[in-house]
């Protein structure tokens, strides 16, 4: 395995291990009733623990470490609107959009010689949070990646499937996921536990994602909608802009 390869590992290992920050609150706002997801990340052996958050009301649905620039997810549109607070524009795109975009960066092709991720569904199950988990398994060289996917009646089934598609495809060596990609695409659930490990040098690096807690409560109205205030770019405005990443 080459150098560059295996820093790309790492980097796919650690991508979505960042502390999280909170989008900003008032006292003083409209609050709204929402089911709030709390996942857990911890990684070793930086023996590192952080929270982050997903906030679902009125058939929307976003990530709470996204800040400045993030994604709104509504289902009953079925559309993602990319929200830039810096600037205080948006723009929607379709679903259906957002899988062929993101599909089309995927394809890139990669040497033959590199290795491909695999995926498999094995059939083994528990409960969590709950509801009953099915296991899948990612493997990619010396990586793995274990998924406990359930539906859970109280989070969108589409919304793992759509936060894999609104991610913007940068790496070079993307191809070598695409068959695991294709297949997150297709996952209705949402994965109750995720832990990818990968064996460096003499040591082991690994992340676990975890919901910890489901519960609902009131939020500011303002962190599940677009302020009245912003202007939407159309498809000929936003040519050059790219979507947000998490912070």
């Amino acid at each position: 395995m080459t150098l560059s390869f295996r820093a790309g590992l790492i980097l796919l290992l650690f991508s979505c291990a960042q502390p999280a920050r909170q989008p900003a609150r008032s006292s003083n706002e409209p609050k709204i009733h929402a089911t709030v997801v709390t996942i857990q990340t911890s990684i070793q052996p930086a023996n590192k623990t952080y929270t982050h958050t997903l906030f679902i009301a009125n058939d929307r649905a976003r990530s709470g470490d996204e800040v400045d620039e993030w994604r709104l997810f509504d289902f009953a549109r079925k559309r993602v609107t990319f929200v830039d607070d810096l600037t205080g524009t948006y723009r929607n795109e379709p679903f259906d959009e957002v899988v062929t975009s993101h599909r089309a960066g995927m394809a890139r092709s990669v040497p033959d010689e590199m290795p491909r991720a695999q995926f498999s569904v094995t059939g083994a199950q528990k409960t969590l949070q709950g509801v009953a988990a099915r296991q899948s398994i990612i493997r990619l060289g010396a990586y793995q990646r274990e998924l406990w996917i359930a539906s859970h009646p109280l989070i969108p089934e589409g919304l793992f499937a759509m936060l894999q598609a609104s991610e913007p495809v940068s790496s070079p060596l993307a191809g070598v996921m695409r068959a695991v990609d294709e297949a997150l695409l297709g996952v209705k659930g949402f994965p109750i536990a995720d832990h990818a490990e990968l064996p460096y040098e003499n040591q082991k690096l690994v992340v676990d994602n975890t919901i910890v807690k489901i519960d609902q409560r009131d939020v500011p109205a303002s962190w599940l909608n677009v302020r009245a205030d912003y202007r939407e770019l159309h498809p000929s405005q936003a040519g050059a802009a790219t979507r947000p990443q998490s912070k």
